[in-house]
């Protein structure tokens, strides 16, 4: 179906600390003589890679032509028309309008590293990590002015291990899903299929800075769950103590026999060598990594707090 594809425009960018699924991507395209060209924005441009410094550098040490602009215009595709020209969508803030996609017809797709149409929007593996889902499925889809709602023309079912916590174990995981997925797609082995919107979910971008705050009326699990969600290669889910803020990567459930009183979560009540373990409505938590830049000593008896006007505002601001 794409043997006569001569050129792919990438729009979008790598994931956060890492090289994939971009780079990878421009490698297949590469080594079958496809010519690439990246359109990127201003911030992800600027995203850090594993192991080439930023997008920009990364793209630059490659040889391969590349442009960051503030909006994507019909102006700044139309250049680009031509029959034998593929638009490829990865980790894209901006939604392609019918005029956009129109000039490329049968020819714009999308690779969204989760299921569809279950898991459509944003963020979607910290959404799956804050539900405790360990499965989801790779796909590639054809974009439509509407988000995530394009038909599916390849998709690869993930199982995720025990081990995998957070985000960068996730995106370890798929790595090499990824890599056979965009092959599969290239070399035309596809099924196309509509997406049934009666299955359909969508979630928001997440933000750690704006959302990753914990609310100390949830569950042990709730808060585990949570805190992956917001952990590496991010800084970590929130909360306060002695009116400073502190971020947890690393957290387990502990001493899920115990029912602890409301009145004592967020509660310190023990400190070892394998971490500080806080007390919630339901069984306690360890945090194996926790970063208090200005608390001068954390011990036994202290509490976590968060605001409730902090709390309110991670729920109703979007990014």
């Amino acid at each position: 179906m794409f043997s006569e594809v001569s050129k792919i425009i990438f729009i979008g960018g790598n994931r956060f600390n890492e090289d994939g699924p971009l780079l990878s991507f421009i490698d297949i395209c590469k080594n079958r003589g496809i010519d690439v060209e990246v359109i990127s924005d201003k911030e992800r441009i600027n995203y850090p890679s594993a192991t080439m410094g930023t997008l920009s550098e990364c793209l630059k040490k490659n040889g391969i032509k590349f442009s960051s602009v503030d909006k994507l215009t019909i102006d700044t595709l139309i250049k680009y028309k031509d029959e034998s020209t593929l638009v490829f969508c990865i980790n894209c803030k901006w939604i392609l309008s019918r005029e956009m996609i129109e000039l490329f017809p049968g020819m714009v797709f999308n690779y969204h590293n989760s299921a569809l149409p279950e898991q459509r929007g944003a963020a979607c593996h910290s959404w799956r990590l804050m539900q405790n889902i360990n499965f989801t499925r790779l796909t590639i889809h054809e974009v439509s002015p509407e988000i995530d709602k394009g038909k599916v023309y390849v998709q690869d079912e993930v199982i995720f291990d025990k081990n995998t916590h957070n985000l960068t174990q996730s995106y370890r995981f798929i790595e090499s899903q990824e890599i056979r997925l965009f092959s599969n797609f290239l070399d035309g082995n596809i099924k196309v299929t509509s997406q049934k919107e009666k299955d359909s979910f969508y979630w928001p971008r997440l933000s750690t800075q704006a959302n990753g705050y914990i609310d100390w009326s949830w569950s042990a699990l709730e808060i585990v769950s949570f805190c992956n969600a917001f952990d590496d290669p991010f800084d970590g889910a929130s909360t306060f103590l002695s009116n400073s803020q502190v971020h947890f990567r690393n957290v387990i459930k502990i001493d899920e026999a115990y029912s602890f009183h409301p009145f004592q979560a967020g509660l310190i009540y023990r400190i070892n060598d394998s971490g500080v373990y806080i007390a919630t409505c339901k069984g306690g938590i360890c945090v194996k990594d926790l970063k208090a830049d200005k608390v001068s000593k954390i011990r036994v008896g202290l509490r976590f707090v968060t605001p409730p006007e902090i709390l309110f505002s991670a729920l109703i601001t979007t990014t």
